[in-house]
């Protein structure tokens, strides 16, 4: 099925052009998930968690990516509404050489101050003779990592969301193999699972770099002139920053999560909820599939200002993340012993303690999706600011007031419920903010 920006979106329509995006991120959830499993199994577990405390710091400096593959595309897709392909073009390409250059100054920032940022995550010495060496690699190829993360988006407006997939499932079949090969094979250790993770992110930013250099089918290419205009460049990164927000947040998120379960449960609890992290990640990528799909198409839609198409996409999208999140919620309960035994089966009190924290984390899944599709649709309407108020609020403010509060109430039960807290209070302030803001999306 060939679907195209313009077209009328049925629920069905929904679920169709996003899949290919939900594919492509559920392929990249598993870039972590391999490397887990091989870290866990062939290096240790003080190794699998000091992953866990190092990664956080990693997402936060990717993150820059998804504000300019966000901001870009709702920036792109409102010119593509309003029929100016020569424009978005120049656009596209802007976006694409200051997320390379972004990544190349945040990655050499990285690298300096990785050895304190892990010290100050609470990493062991042991952990960090682990996690030093992984942080490392992935720094090095951060201006890559940077502009992969970019594509997510852009490619979707670019009317071509399969191709992501398909980069995303070389990349998952290269980890798998560098990941056996380096860490099974020739003993690498932690170098070998970062660089088996590195070759991937070449792949998923490289390869959409030559697709768009040449003459190709979409409506976006990459342009030799595109000039920088300063202006709707930073109007893209604010509007994109509530994605950023998001993924900074989680990473601080996590920091905070490690610190308390250090002080609770100790390396166990960090290690526990990695695996509560790695089931997360595979729900929230239906849930950001459908996200990222809704700024490409809302932001189509609202610059064509075809109001009726926006209410639409509001209903169904409301509709498709609740229902996904009930089922989700349901798979968690009834699969969390199969999880667990997967990457803490060697250590059976472990695997007690990750089944646990599955099951009590997975009522945030009901209205997740619901959060993040309002975030979502806030920036394909151009406003930056309500977009990233939710994220902002639900991301960070509330989990954070919810993780340093509610152990004090319920223990360590407090730490697995703080989400859902999060999810339910969110809810709450993003349909105040639908309500406040309707006209911009009822005319």
């Amino acid at each position: 099925m060939n679907i195209k920006l313009s077209d009328h979106f049925t629920c069905g329509k929904l679920v169709w052009f996003a899949l290919p995006t939900i594919g492509m991120i559920l392929v990249s959830t598993t870039y972590d998930l391999i490397d887990g499993y091989f870290v866990s199994n062939y290096i240790g577990k003080t190794a699998f968690a000091a992953i866990n405390i190092i990664y956080p710091y990693l997402l936060a400096i990717m993150a820059v990516g998804m504000m300019f593959g966000v901001g870009g595309s709702a920036l792109i897709a409102a010119e593509l509404g309003k029929g100016d392909r020569e424009r978005a073009n120049r656009y596209f390409t802007m976006i694409v050489k200051a997320a390379f250059g972004a990544g190349v100054v945040l990655g050499a920032a990285g690298l300096y101050a990785l050895p304190t940022v892990s010290e100050l995550l609470g990493a062991t010495e042991d952990m960090m003779s682990y996690g030093l060496p992984y942080g490392r690699v992935l720094l090095c190829f951060m201006p890559i990592a940077i502009l992969s993360y970019a594509f997510q988006s852009l490619l979707i407006t670019a009317e071509k969301p399969q191709f992501g997939l398909y980069f995303s499932l070389i990349n998952m079949g290269s980890n798998i193999i560098f990941d056996w090969l380096f860490i099974v094979i020739f003993g690498w250790g932690m170098t070998g699972a970062a660089l088996a993770t590195a070759i991937g992110m070449c792949l998923n930013g490289i390869l959409p770099l030559v697709y768009f250099l040449r003459e190709n089918t979409s409506p976006l290419r990459l342009v030799k002139k595109s000039g920088w205009d300063i202006g709707p460049l930073l109007g893209a990164m604010g509007n994109g920053s509530s994605e950023m927000v998001t993924n900074v947040s989680t990473a601080l998120i996590f920091i905070f999560y490690n610190m308390k379960l250090m002080r609770f449960i100790g390396e166990d609890g960090v290690a526990a909820y990695g695996t509560v992290l790695f089931v997360e990640g595979i729900f929230a990528a239906i849930f950001y599939g459908l996200a990222m799909e809704a700024t490409s198409v809302v932001g189509y839609h609202a610059g064509a200002q075809n109001y009726d198409e926006l209410q639409s996409l509001l209903k169904k999208g409301v509709m498709l993340n609740l229902g996904c999140g009930i089922v989700m919620f349901g798979s968690a309960q009834c699969f969390a012993p199969f999880v667990a035994e997967i990457y803490l089966g060697y250590d059976a009190e472990l695997c007690a303690l990750g089944i646990y924290a599955l099951r009590m984390f997975a009522f945030a899944f009901i209205l997740q999706g619901f959060n993040e599709y309002a975030s979502a649709y806030f920036t394909g309407l151009g406003n930056g600011r309500v977009s990233a108020a939710i994220a902002f609020m639900r991301t960070f403010v509330l989990q954070s007031v919810a993780i340093f509060g509610l152990p004090m109430l319920l223990g360590t039960d407090g730490l697995w419920f703080a989400q859902t807290f999060a999810e339910v209070v969110s809810t709450l302030v993003a349909v105040v903010f639908l309500v406040k803001f309707r006209h911009e999306f009822m005319g």
